[in-house]
C-alpha cells in the first residue's frame, strides 16, 4: 500500500469513527456495500470517483477545510493506484526480452565497409550518401549505449565516408588530367568541376571533410544553398513535440448534487426513466436515456505532475468547435433545491459571447463567500491542482474545449488540448423556452426553471 493510500484511509477512518455509526449504517446511507466501505477506510481499495468519498465526509459531519483536505488526498491516492496498477501490469504483459549476448563472430574491421559497395556500378558513391548521411546523424541525435561494438561501428563508418570522399578527390584529379574533349588541349572538364554533378552528395562531403578525409585531399566545395559543415540533416525533436511532464483527469460531470442540474432530451417524460438516487451515477443514467447538458456544464480538472519538478500552468482558453442554435427539446433536472454545501472557486465561461474566455468566481462554504483563484498555478506530483470550471449559455449548441499552456523545467513550453477525450469536445446546450419537468417520486411533472 502506498503512503498516499495509507493517508487517505486514515482520514476515512476518522471520519467514519467520529460519526459513531457502523460501516453498515454507512454503506446504506452511501447506497454500497458494507465490505466496499470497509475496504475504502483499511486502504484495500481506492474509490475511482470522489462523488462517494464526498457523500461518506458529508454524512460524518466533515467540515469544509476536510473536505478540501480529503479531496486532495484521494487525488494523490487514486494517482498512486494507477501507477501501480500500471507497474503490475508490465511485468506479466509487455516484459521486456532479456537482451542476446553477441555471437562471438570476428568484430569488423574499417577496410570491411567498402568492400560492401558495388564497385561496377557507374557512380556507387553517390548510392550509398545517403544511408551513411543518415547513419552519421542518427549517432548524433541519439546515441546508443556506449560500448566496445558502438565505438568500432562508429569508426567504420567514419572510415567508409572517407574512402568515398577521397574516390571522390581522385576521380575529379584523374578527369582533371585527361583534359577537355575535342581539340582543347588542357582545359579541365566542365563536368568534373561542377559541384553539382560532384559524385558524393554535398552533405556527406562535408562530413567527412570534417575530420575524417586525409591531410593534403580537401573534400569538393559544397553548392550554394546547402546545410553547413556541421549542420546535421536531421534536427532534434522540438521541445513542443516531446509529452508534457503531467497529466489533465477530467470529471466531465463536476456538481456536487443534482441541484440545479439540467439536461436536455428530444424524448417525452414518459419515455425518459426515472434519476438515480446516487449524484454519482447521474453521468451513466444521462448517457442511457441520451441526455445533453443544458444550461450549465460544470467541469472538474484535476492536473498532477509527473515527478517531483515543479510545472507551471500559465494561462487556459476556450475554443470553440461549433455553435448553432438550440433544439426545442425537453428539460429535465434529477433534483431540485440547493443545500448549504462548500462550492469551490471556480471560472465561468459565458459561452454566448462573441469570445468566451474564463472569468474567476469566488468558492462558498455555506453562507460565507471564500476567495477567487486564477493563473498561474504551480504542479508536481505531490501538488495536485483543481480546476472547476462552469460553462453556459442560454439559447446555442455549443461545441467546445479547453487549451492549457504550461511551462516546464529549463524552460519547456507547450499547449495542452483539454476535451472528453479521443478529440471529442465538450458540449453544452441552451434551454430558454424549452418545458422544463422534475420527478417528485413516481412520475416526471412540469417545474419552472428561471434560468
Amino acid at each position: 500500500m502506498s503512503v498516499e493510500t495509507e493517508e487517505f484511509a486514515a482520514m476515512l477512518r476518522e471520519l467514519k469513527e467520529r460519526s459513531g455509526r457502523s460501516y453498515g449504517a454507512l454503506a446504506t446511507r452511501l447506497h454500497v456495500s458494507t465490505s466496499t466501505l470497509h475496504r475504502y477506510c483499511n486502504g484495500a481499495a481506492v474509490p475511482t470517483e470522489y462523488a462517494p468519498v464526498e457523500r461518506l465526509a458529508r454524512v460524518c459531519g466533515a467540515g469544509g477545510e476536510e473536505l478540501v483536505e480529503l479531496h486532495r488526498r484521494w487525488i494523490l491516492a487514486d494517482a498512486a493506484r494507477r501507477r501501480e496498477a500500471s507497474s503490475a501490469g508490465t511485468p506479466a504483459a509487455a516484459a521486456p526480452a532479456p537482451t542476446p549476448t553477441p555471437a562471438p563472430t570476428p568484430q569488423p574491421q574499417p577496410e570491411a565497409e567498402p568492400r560492401l559497395r558495388p564497385e561496377a556500378a557507374p557512380d556507387p558513391q553517390s548510392a550509398a550518401a545517403p544511408e551513411e548521411e543518415q547513419e552519421v546523424t542518427t549517432t548524433h541525435l541519439a546515441p546508443p549505449p556506449a560500448g566496445p561494438r558502438h565505438r568500432i561501428r562508429t569508426r567504420v563508418l567514419l572510415s567508409a565516408t572517407a574512402v568515398v570522399a577521397l574516390a571522390a578527390v581522385a576521380s575529379g584529379l584523374l578527369l582533371r588530367d585527361t583534359g577537355g574533349t575535342g581539340g582543347t588541349g588542357g582545359t579541365p572538364n566542365a563536368s568534373a568541376s561542377s559541384p553539382a554533378s560532384s559524385p558524393i552528395s554535398p552533405s556527406v562531403a562535408a562530413t567527412a571533410g570534417a575530420g575524417t578525409a586525409p591531410t593534403g585531399a580537401p573534400a569538393p566545395p559544397a553548392p550554394a544553398g546547402s546545410a553547413a559543415p556541421d549542420t546535421p540533416s536531421a534536427a532534434p525533436a522540438a521541445p513542443e513535440d516531446l509529452p508534457a511532464p503531467f497529466h489533465v483527469s477530467v470529471l466531465s460531470n463536476g456538481w456536487g448534487s443534482p441541484c440545479d442540474q439540467w439536461f436536455l432530451s428530444a424524448r417525452s417524460p414518459a419515455q425518459v426513466t426515472p434519476p438515480p438516487s446516487s449524484s454519482g451515477r447521474i453521468d451513466s443514467w444521462a448517457a442511457s436515456q441520451r441526455l445533453v447538458p443544458a444550461g450549465h456544464l460544470r467541469i472538474e480538472l484535476t492536473a498532477l505532475g509527473a515527478s517531483s519538478d515543479a510545472v507551471v500552468l500559465n494561462s487556459m482558453s476556450v475554443q470553440v468547435v461549433s455553435t448553432r442554435p438550440a433544439p426545442k427539446w425537453n428539460a429535465y433536472t434529477p433534483g431540485s433545491g440547493c443545500g448549504g454545501g462548500l462550492e469551490p472557486a471556480s471560472f465561468a465561461v459565458d459561452l454566448d459571447a462573441a469570445t468566451p474566455r474564463l472569468v474567476p468566481v469566488a468558492g462558498r462554504e455555506g453562507e460565507r463567500r471564500t476567495g477567487t483563484t486564477d493563473f498561474p498555478y504551480r504542479i508536481s506530483a505531490t501538488d495536485p491542482q483543481v480546476i472547476d470550471v462552469d460553462a453556459a449559455t442560454r439559447s446555442q449548441d455549443v461545441s467546445w474545449f479547453l487549451e492549457l499552456v504550461w511551462t516546464g523545467k529549463d524552460g519547456r513550453k507547450g499547449t495542452m488540448r483539454v476535451d472528453l477525450g479521443d478529440q471529442q469536445p465538450f458540449r453544452t446546450v441552451g434551454m430558454q423556452g424549452a418545458p422544463n419537468y422534475i420527478h417528485n417520486g413516481t412520475s416526471w411533472a412540469p417545474a419552472h426553471n428561471e434560468g
